[in-house]
């Protein structure tokens, strides 16, 4: 399933006195929401301000991921959550102008862009039925490329050996043009 991106990274709109600290995603209320990683929840209410009900899951690598304007928790305070667990329901809570995901993304206390880590191709197919979130994995990335890289150098060897089936009219061809337009 594919969610609308309608606010991006420190992008600034009228109604806001600040950058735009994630990135946020049109959903339903009650959409469900999975953890994106493994890590410890901790959340937050912030009222009618802010992000309204918010999920902050504190990755082992420190990573604090941040999914705001929730309408319910399925989670604890400090409860361990894996990857791809249900831990939440998308709403309109807070200061928001209607149902969605507001996703962010913390590194060392330091709002980042999450855009560049993986995310919103994780969010894009979190509620993909039967599949479960896609790992970013280097290896597999890797591996998938190589294939294609393979594919592209053996249909090349096939081409070069086909060229050299016709190298004898290659050198007519270079000959006649030689003559037609060198020497002269």
């Amino acid at each position: 399933m594919k969610y609308t991106i309608t606010s991006r990274y420190n992008s600034f709109e009228g109604f806001r006195d600040h950058r735009h600290t994630g990135i946020d995603f049109k959903m339903e209320t009650g959409e469900p929401l999975k953890a994106l990683e493994e890590g410890v929840v901790h959340l937050k209410n912030f009222g009618n301000q802010n992000a309204g009900q918010t999920i902050i899951l504190e990755t082992p690598d420190g990573k604090e991921l941040i999914y705001g304007h929730l309408s319910k928790f399925n989670v604890s305070e400090g409860q361990k959550v894996s990857e791809g667990d249900l831990i939440g329901f998308a709403g309109d809570t807070g200061f928001s102008t209607g149902s969605h995901l507001h996703f962010g993304l913390r590194e060392k206390g330091v709002f980042t862009d999450p855009s560049h880590s993986g995310y919103i191709e994780k969010i894009q197919h979190m509620n993909d039925s039967g599949s479960p979130i896609p790992k970013t994995n280097f290896m597999d990335y890797f591996q998938q490329h190589m294939n294609v890289l393979t594919d592209t150098i053996k249909e090349t060897a096939v081409n070069l050996i086909t060229l050299t089936d016709y190298s004898p009219f290659i050198k007519a061809f270079e000959y006649i043009f030689k003559f037609f337009f060198i020497n002269f």
